[in-house]
């Protein structure tokens, strides 16, 4: 019976390692970041890219297209999906700090990274937020695969469906050129100042304690 509660006990203390391991695995540390924040990274990319797609398809879409009506349900429930993923980002940002800088990331260029990431925010917010109300302008909710509807606040007239749909169009063009210089900026220290700036968002950091 005392076998049987050592084998117990050391059992259990070997599964709360692994838990530590893998919550250390999960978390930013000064040198690098950690698993969370580079699949919030790499799932907001896709989610931008998918949406911009779905969006260029969706204007060629006739009536009669069998996904006339399937498209932008997707393309909605997406958009609420890329805005909770985003409020998600903040908050874990917020509760760890971000990596030091490398010592090849000049000032400047730290600055014009982070100018990047609050202009990438701010597009994104605009676009759902816009999005949001081209689709409730006539009072409909906007559904979330069906699993729940954020409620309409106000109805638009056609004019200003039109107006924020505009906003909408152009802030997604530039959510993705500036996503894209964004990438090529990763892709110039990657095979140019040969830094770590990309690689640090690929391979999570590995902690010593």
């Amino acid at each position: 019976m005392a076998d049987f509660f050592k084998i117990c006990w050391y059992g259990h203390g070997h599964e709360k390692n692994i838990i530590n391991k893998g919550l250390k695995m999960l978390r930013d540390s000064p040198s690098g970041y950690g698993l969370a924040t580079i699949i919030f990274h790499w799932l907001s990319a896709l989610l931008i890219i998918s949406l911009f797609a779905l969006g260029l398809f969706m204007t060629s879409l006739d009536y009669y297209s069998p996904w006339y009506h399937k498209a932008p349900e997707l393309h909605i429930s997406l958009g609420i999906g890329l805005l909770l993923l985003t409020l998600l980002r903040i908050i874990w940002r917020a509760c760890n700090k971000t990596p030091a800088p490398l010592p090849s990331i000049g000032k400047s260029t730290l600055l014009a990274a982070n100018l990047i990431k609050v202009v990438l925010y701010l597009f994104i917010f605009t676009i759902v937020g816009s999005g949001y109300l081209i689709t409730t302008a006539e009072g409909q909710a906007a559904s979330f695969f069906n699993l729940f509807g954020i409620p309409a606040t106000l109805e638009l007239s056609a004019d200003n469906v039109d107006r924020i749909g505009e906003l909408h169009k152009y802030c997604a063009w530039g959510v993705i050129i500036v996503a894209s210089l964004h990438g090529l900026a990763a892709l110039f220290h990657h095979f140019v100042k040969h830094d770590r700036t990309l690689v640090r968002m690929l391979s999570p950091v590995k902690r010593i304690n």
